[in-house]
Protein backbone atom coordinates (compact mmCIF):
# COMPACT_ATOMS: atom_id res chain seq x y z
CA UNK A 1 0.00 0.00 0.00
CA UNK A 2 1.40 3.79 -0.29
CA UNK A 3 1.15 6.44 1.86
CA UNK A 4 -1.57 8.29 3.76
CA UNK A 5 -3.13 10.37 1.10
CA UNK A 6 -6.11 11.78 3.10
CA UNK A 7 -7.33 11.93 6.74
CA UNK A 8 -10.90 12.86 8.18
CA UNK A 9 -11.09 13.96 11.42
CA UNK A 10 -14.97 14.69 12.69
CA UNK A 11 -15.30 18.35 14.42
CA UNK A 12 -14.00 19.10 17.99
CA UNK A 13 -13.39 16.73 21.19
CA UNK A 14 -16.59 16.18 22.64
CA UNK A 15 -17.90 14.35 26.06
CA UNK A 16 -17.29 10.79 25.43
CA UNK A 17 -20.39 8.71 24.94
CA UNK A 18 -20.29 5.48 23.31
CA UNK A 19 -23.25 5.80 21.59
CA UNK A 20 -22.18 9.34 20.41
CA UNK A 21 -18.90 8.02 19.33
CA UNK A 22 -20.62 5.56 17.26
CA UNK A 23 -22.91 8.19 15.60
CA UNK A 24 -19.74 10.23 14.80
CA UNK A 25 -18.07 7.39 13.57
CA UNK A 26 -21.07 6.73 10.98
CA UNK A 27 -21.19 10.13 9.74
CA UNK A 28 -17.32 10.62 9.25
CA UNK A 29 -17.66 6.99 7.11
CA UNK A 30 -20.38 8.80 5.51
CA UNK A 31 -18.06 12.30 4.41
CA UNK A 32 -15.33 9.70 4.06
CA UNK A 33 -17.62 7.91 0.68
CA UNK A 34 -18.71 11.08 -0.44
CA UNK A 35 -14.93 12.64 -0.53
CA UNK A 36 -13.56 9.61 -2.01
CA UNK A 37 -16.09 10.33 -5.61
CA UNK A 38 -16.83 8.23 -8.07
CA UNK A 39 -13.62 6.83 -9.10
CA UNK A 40 -12.75 5.69 -5.84
CA UNK A 41 -13.89 3.43 -3.21
CA UNK A 42 -13.33 3.92 0.07
CA UNK A 43 -13.30 0.78 2.13
CA UNK A 44 -13.32 0.87 6.24
CA UNK A 45 -11.35 -2.62 7.02
CA UNK A 46 -10.19 -3.80 10.50
CA UNK A 47 -8.05 -6.71 11.25
CA UNK A 48 -7.84 -6.28 14.89
CA UNK A 49 -8.51 -3.89 17.88
CA UNK A 50 -5.22 -1.21 18.93
CA UNK A 51 -5.67 0.10 22.47
CA UNK A 52 -3.30 2.74 23.23
CA UNK A 53 -1.95 4.14 26.76
CA UNK A 54 -0.09 7.06 26.35
CA UNK A 55 0.78 9.77 29.20
CA UNK A 56 0.65 12.93 28.01
CA UNK A 57 -0.60 15.30 24.57
CA UNK A 58 2.68 15.04 22.77
CA UNK A 59 3.15 11.56 22.79
CA UNK A 60 -0.61 11.59 21.63
CA UNK A 61 0.42 13.47 18.64
CA UNK A 62 2.98 11.33 18.45
CA UNK A 63 1.21 8.10 18.36
CA UNK A 64 -1.93 9.32 15.89
CA UNK A 65 0.75 9.79 13.12
CA UNK A 66 2.31 6.08 13.85
CA UNK A 67 -0.92 4.69 14.02
CA UNK A 68 -1.83 6.00 10.50
CA UNK A 69 1.43 4.19 9.13
CA UNK A 70 0.17 1.05 11.62
CA UNK A 71 -2.80 0.69 9.69
CA UNK A 72 -1.34 0.59 6.22
CA UNK A 73 0.07 -3.01 7.27
CA UNK A 74 -2.74 -3.77 9.88
CA UNK A 75 -5.86 -2.44 9.50
CA UNK A 76 -7.31 -1.59 13.06
CA UNK A 77 -9.86 0.07 14.74
CA UNK A 78 -7.57 1.68 17.23
CA UNK A 79 -8.76 3.51 20.55
CA UNK A 80 -6.14 5.48 21.72
CA UNK A 81 -6.22 6.41 25.38
CA UNK A 82 -4.57 10.04 26.68
CA UNK A 83 -4.99 9.13 30.65
CA UNK A 84 -3.07 12.58 32.84
CA UNK A 85 -4.34 11.73 36.35
CA UNK A 86 -3.49 15.54 37.16
CA UNK A 87 -5.23 17.09 34.70
CA UNK A 88 -7.80 19.74 34.95
CA UNK A 89 -10.88 20.24 34.22
CA UNK A 90 -11.39 16.35 35.16
CA UNK A 91 -13.53 14.90 32.62
CA UNK A 92 -13.12 12.29 29.61
CA UNK A 93 -13.47 14.11 25.70
CA UNK A 94 -13.82 12.28 22.63
CA UNK A 95 -12.66 12.65 19.17
CA UNK A 96 -12.93 10.29 15.86
CA UNK A 97 -10.58 10.18 12.84
CA UNK A 98 -9.80 7.95 9.84
CA UNK A 99 -6.50 6.97 8.27
CA UNK A 100 -6.81 6.30 4.52
CA UNK A 101 -4.51 4.59 1.83
CA UNK A 102 -4.66 4.08 -1.44
CA UNK A 103 -4.34 0.65 -2.71
CA UNK A 104 -2.16 1.06 -6.22
CA UNK A 105 -4.43 -1.44 -7.74
CA UNK A 106 -7.65 0.24 -8.77
CA UNK A 107 -7.67 3.12 -7.08
CA UNK A 108 -9.44 1.81 -3.69
CA UNK A 109 -8.54 3.60 -0.95
CA UNK A 110 -8.29 1.70 2.41
CA UNK A 111 -9.53 3.07 5.96
CA UNK A 112 -8.92 2.79 9.28
CA UNK A 113 -10.62 4.20 12.08
CA UNK A 114 -9.16 6.48 15.06
CA UNK A 115 -10.83 7.06 18.19
CA UNK A 116 -9.26 9.47 20.86
CA UNK A 117 -10.10 9.94 24.57
CA UNK A 118 -8.74 12.23 26.64
CA UNK A 119 -8.90 11.27 30.15
CA UNK A 120 -8.16 14.17 32.70
CA UNK A 121 -8.35 13.40 36.25
CA UNK A 122 -9.65 10.56 38.24
CA UNK A 123 -11.85 9.32 35.47
CA UNK A 124 -10.11 5.66 35.07
CA UNK A 125 -13.31 3.55 35.51
CA UNK A 126 -15.33 6.08 33.49
CA UNK A 127 -12.32 5.74 30.50
CA UNK A 128 -12.63 1.66 30.63
CA UNK A 129 -16.65 1.85 30.55
CA UNK A 130 -16.35 3.78 27.15
CA UNK A 131 -13.01 1.70 25.42
CA UNK A 132 -15.23 -1.93 26.49
CA UNK A 133 -17.43 -1.44 24.35
CA UNK A 134 -15.63 0.09 21.27
CA UNK A 135 -13.63 -2.56 20.73
CA UNK A 136 -14.80 -4.86 17.65
CA UNK A 137 -16.09 -7.96 18.55
CA UNK A 138 -14.99 -11.43 16.84
CA UNK A 139 -11.26 -9.96 16.55
CA UNK A 140 -8.48 -10.19 18.12
CA UNK A 141 -7.33 -7.03 21.05
CA UNK A 142 -3.92 -5.41 21.47
CA UNK A 143 -3.17 -3.15 24.10
CA UNK A 144 -0.15 -1.09 23.69
CA UNK A 145 1.48 0.44 26.47
CA UNK A 146 3.14 3.28 24.82
CA UNK A 147 4.20 5.38 27.91
CA UNK A 148 7.83 6.11 29.86
CA UNK A 149 7.23 4.37 32.82
CA UNK A 150 5.04 0.52 33.96
CA UNK A 151 2.53 1.46 35.87
CA UNK A 152 -0.83 -0.33 34.53
CA UNK A 153 -3.90 1.31 36.83
CA UNK A 154 -6.01 -1.55 39.14
CA UNK A 155 -9.02 -0.51 36.57
CA UNK A 156 -6.99 -1.85 33.44
CA UNK A 157 -8.07 -5.48 34.93
CA UNK A 158 -11.04 -5.35 32.90
CA UNK A 159 -9.33 -4.88 30.04
CA UNK A 160 -7.03 -7.00 30.13
CA UNK A 161 -9.71 -9.85 30.37
CA UNK A 162 -10.51 -9.40 26.76
CA UNK A 163 -6.65 -9.02 25.54
CA UNK A 164 -4.85 -11.37 23.92
CA UNK A 165 -1.23 -9.46 23.75
CA UNK A 166 0.43 -6.36 25.35
CA UNK A 167 3.44 -4.70 23.61
CA UNK A 168 5.32 -2.16 26.06
CA UNK A 169 9.30 -0.61 25.08
CA UNK A 170 11.31 -0.75 28.19
CA UNK A 171 13.60 1.72 26.21
CA UNK A 172 10.70 4.44 26.95
CA UNK A 173 11.23 3.70 30.58
CA UNK A 174 12.50 6.21 32.80
CA UNK A 175 14.25 3.94 35.41
CA UNK A 176 14.84 1.01 33.46
CA UNK A 177 15.66 -1.72 36.40
CA UNK A 178 12.37 -0.21 38.66
CA UNK A 179 10.11 -0.49 35.69
CA UNK A 180 11.20 -3.47 34.40
CA UNK A 181 10.91 -4.91 37.72
CA UNK A 182 7.35 -3.98 37.59
CA UNK A 183 6.63 -5.74 34.59
CA UNK A 184 8.00 -8.51 35.50
CA UNK A 185 5.48 -8.72 38.95
CA UNK A 186 2.66 -7.64 36.74
CA UNK A 187 3.36 -10.54 33.75
CA UNK A 188 3.41 -13.12 36.77
CA UNK A 189 -0.20 -12.05 37.93
CA UNK A 190 -1.11 -12.91 34.82
CA UNK A 191 -0.60 -16.33 35.18
CA UNK A 192 0.56 -16.88 31.36
CA UNK A 193 -2.69 -15.61 29.80
CA UNK A 194 -1.11 -13.01 27.87
CA UNK A 195 1.49 -12.66 25.15
CA UNK A 196 4.04 -9.89 26.48
CA UNK A 197 6.05 -8.53 23.96
CA UNK A 198 8.65 -5.73 24.41
CA UNK A 199 9.86 -3.13 21.23
CA UNK A 200 13.29 -2.63 22.97
CA UNK A 201 13.77 -6.69 22.90
CA UNK A 202 13.38 -7.14 19.46
CA UNK A 203 15.16 -4.06 18.93
CA UNK A 204 18.13 -5.89 20.43
CA UNK A 205 17.77 -8.81 18.47
CA UNK A 206 20.31 -8.99 16.11
CA UNK A 207 23.12 -8.61 19.05
CA UNK A 208 21.93 -11.78 20.53
CA UNK A 209 22.00 -12.82 17.20
CA UNK A 210 25.72 -12.05 16.80
CA UNK A 211 26.56 -13.15 19.66
CA UNK A 212 25.59 -16.71 19.54
CA UNK A 213 26.51 -16.52 16.71
CA UNK A 214 30.35 -15.87 17.80
CA UNK A 215 29.64 -19.70 19.45
CA UNK A 216 28.13 -21.52 16.99
CA UNK A 217 30.98 -23.71 16.05
CA UNK A 218 31.92 -27.11 18.72
CA UNK A 219 36.00 -25.36 18.92
CA UNK A 220 34.07 -22.15 20.79
CA UNK A 221 31.69 -23.27 22.38
CA UNK A 222 33.31 -24.73 25.77
CA UNK A 223 34.05 -21.13 26.26
CA UNK A 224 30.77 -20.21 27.30
CA UNK A 225 31.49 -22.02 30.21
CA UNK A 226 34.73 -20.41 31.14
CA UNK A 227 33.05 -16.65 30.87
CA UNK A 228 34.43 -14.97 34.32
CA UNK A 229 33.72 -11.26 32.74
CA UNK A 230 31.60 -8.85 30.58
CA UNK A 231 32.21 -5.74 29.96
CA UNK A 232 29.26 -3.52 28.77
CA UNK A 233 29.68 0.10 27.66
CA UNK A 234 27.23 2.50 27.36
CA UNK A 235 27.03 6.42 25.41
CA UNK A 236 27.57 8.96 28.21
CA UNK A 237 25.29 11.35 26.04
CA UNK A 238 23.48 9.47 24.04
CA UNK A 239 19.82 10.14 24.03
CA UNK A 240 19.09 6.37 23.79
CA UNK A 241 21.47 5.50 27.11
CA UNK A 242 17.91 4.54 29.05
CA UNK A 243 17.35 2.24 26.23
CA UNK A 244 20.56 0.57 26.08
CA UNK A 245 20.86 0.43 30.18
CA UNK A 246 17.36 -1.52 29.72
CA UNK A 247 19.18 -4.28 26.91
CA UNK A 248 22.29 -4.01 28.83
CA UNK A 249 20.08 -5.25 31.70
CA UNK A 250 17.83 -8.25 29.33
CA UNK A 251 21.05 -9.37 27.30
CA UNK A 252 22.61 -9.90 30.91
CA UNK A 253 19.96 -12.02 31.80
CA UNK A 254 19.48 -13.62 28.65
CA UNK A 255 22.99 -14.80 29.01
CA UNK A 256 23.15 -15.64 32.74
CA UNK A 257 19.34 -17.33 31.74
CA UNK A 258 20.96 -19.51 28.74
CA UNK A 259 24.04 -20.15 30.68
CA UNK A 260 22.45 -21.29 34.09
CA UNK A 261 24.20 -18.79 35.79
CA UNK A 262 23.09 -18.21 39.69
CA UNK A 263 22.62 -14.43 40.36
CA UNK A 264 24.71 -13.86 44.08
CA UNK A 265 24.46 -9.71 44.07
CA UNK A 266 24.59 -5.94 42.87
CA UNK A 267 27.29 -3.94 44.09
CA UNK A 268 27.36 0.03 43.99
CA UNK A 269 29.57 1.84 41.96
CA UNK A 270 29.01 5.44 43.21
CA UNK A 271 26.27 7.38 43.25
CA UNK A 272 24.98 7.94 39.08
CA UNK A 273 27.07 4.89 38.14
CA UNK A 274 25.64 1.41 37.19
CA UNK A 275 26.30 -1.07 39.55
CA UNK A 276 28.22 -4.72 39.07
CA UNK A 277 26.77 -7.76 38.83
CA UNK A 278 27.95 -10.81 40.43
CA UNK A 279 26.52 -14.21 39.30
CA UNK A 280 27.58 -17.99 39.79
CA UNK A 281 28.28 -20.37 36.95
CA UNK A 282 29.33 -24.00 36.91
CA UNK A 283 32.57 -22.92 36.05
CA UNK A 284 33.20 -20.50 38.83
CA UNK A 285 32.54 -16.52 39.34
CA UNK A 286 31.05 -13.97 37.17
CA UNK A 287 30.92 -10.43 37.29
CA UNK A 288 29.18 -7.99 34.90
CA UNK A 289 30.46 -4.81 34.77
CA UNK A 290 28.32 -1.89 33.18
CA UNK A 291 30.08 1.11 32.47
CA UNK A 292 29.10 4.58 31.06
CA UNK A 293 31.62 6.41 28.34
CA UNK A 294 32.09 8.86 25.69
CA UNK A 295 32.66 7.95 22.47
CA UNK A 296 32.07 9.48 18.68
CA UNK A 297 29.38 8.92 16.79
CA UNK A 298 25.95 7.14 17.85
CA UNK A 299 23.24 5.79 15.89
CA UNK A 300 20.12 3.13 16.97
CA UNK A 301 20.94 -0.04 18.33
CA UNK A 302 21.89 -1.61 21.51
CA UNK A 303 24.57 -0.84 23.77
CA UNK A 304 27.60 0.37 22.10
CA UNK A 305 29.83 -2.65 23.16
CA UNK A 306 29.70 -5.18 24.88
CA UNK A 307 32.95 -7.62 25.45
CA UNK A 308 32.69 -11.36 27.15
CA UNK A 309 35.94 -12.21 29.00
CA UNK A 310 36.67 -16.01 28.96
CA UNK A 311 39.37 -18.41 30.43
CA UNK A 312 41.72 -18.53 27.30
CA UNK A 313 39.45 -16.30 25.29
CA UNK A 314 37.75 -12.83 24.19
CA UNK A 315 35.25 -12.34 22.43
CA UNK A 316 33.82 -8.77 21.67
CA UNK A 317 30.92 -6.60 19.87
CA UNK A 318 30.99 -3.35 19.18
CA UNK A 319 28.71 -1.21 17.23
CA UNK A 320 30.04 0.78 14.57
CA UNK A 321 29.86 4.68 14.78
CA UNK A 322 26.92 4.43 11.92
CA UNK A 323 24.71 2.53 14.11
CA UNK A 324 24.44 0.17 11.38
CA UNK A 325 27.03 -2.80 11.95
CA UNK A 326 28.64 -4.37 14.80
CA UNK A 327 31.88 -5.27 14.54
CA UNK A 328 32.99 -8.78 16.21
CA UNK A 329 36.36 -10.11 17.14
CA UNK A 330 37.09 -13.61 18.59
CA UNK A 331 40.48 -14.13 20.43
CA UNK A 332 41.60 -17.27 21.27
CA UNK A 333 45.09 -17.79 22.70
CA UNK A 334 47.16 -19.80 20.51
CA UNK A 335 44.88 -19.21 17.09
CA UNK A 336 45.06 -16.11 14.95
CA UNK A 337 42.24 -13.18 16.21
CA UNK A 338 39.43 -13.48 13.41
CA UNK A 339 36.82 -10.71 13.42
CA UNK A 340 34.17 -9.75 10.97
CA UNK A 341 32.09 -7.04 10.26
CA UNK A 342 27.95 -7.52 10.26
CA UNK A 343 24.99 -5.27 8.82
CA UNK A 344 22.48 -4.27 11.30
CA UNK A 345 19.03 -3.33 10.09
CA UNK A 346 18.03 -1.02 12.83
CA UNK A 347 14.33 -1.33 12.28
CA UNK A 348 11.85 1.25 12.88
CA UNK A 349 9.69 1.67 15.77
CA UNK A 350 7.10 1.06 13.28
CA UNK A 351 8.58 -1.91 12.04
CA UNK A 352 9.20 -3.32 15.27
CA UNK A 353 5.36 -3.10 16.19
CA UNK A 354 3.68 -4.08 12.64
CA UNK A 355 6.27 -7.43 13.31
CA UNK A 356 4.87 -7.80 17.27
CA UNK A 357 0.94 -7.70 16.03
CA UNK A 358 1.63 -10.42 13.33
CA UNK A 359 3.15 -12.82 16.08
CA UNK A 360 1.48 -15.29 18.22
CA UNK A 361 2.62 -17.11 21.07
CA UNK A 362 4.49 -16.37 24.15
CA UNK A 363 8.38 -15.44 24.33
CA UNK A 364 9.56 -17.56 27.10
CA UNK A 365 13.31 -16.67 26.38
CA UNK A 366 12.45 -13.11 26.95
CA UNK A 367 9.91 -13.64 30.08
CA UNK A 368 12.79 -15.31 31.51
CA UNK A 369 15.39 -13.11 31.20
CA UNK A 370 12.35 -10.56 32.53
CA UNK A 371 12.04 -12.17 35.42
CA UNK A 372 16.05 -12.64 36.49
CA UNK A 373 16.10 -8.59 35.37
CA UNK A 374 13.11 -8.31 38.34
CA UNK A 375 15.33 -10.56 40.80
CA UNK A 376 18.84 -8.31 40.28
CA UNK A 377 16.39 -4.89 40.37
CA UNK A 378 15.11 -6.08 43.72
CA UNK A 379 18.54 -5.56 45.35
Amino acid sequence: MGATIQEFPLGEPRPANVAEIEASLSAMWSSAGASAGADSVATRASALTLLVYVDCEQAAREVSNLIAEVSQQNPCRAVMMVVDPKGSPPGLMASVSAHCHMVPEGGKQICSEQITLNAKGETGPELISVVLPLTVSGLPIYLWWRAGYFDMPAYFDQVLRVTQHVIVDSGRFGTAGADLRALAVWLEKQGGRIRLSDLNWARATPWREVMAQCFDSADRRPYLHRIREVHIEYEMESPRLTAQRAQGLLLTAWLATRLGWEFQRMESRGEGMPRALYFRSDGGDVKVERVLKKVEGGGSGACFSFVIEAEGARFSFSRGPDGKVVQTLAEVDGAPAIGRTVRIEAESEIELLNDELMLAGRDHIYEEALGLVAHMAGH
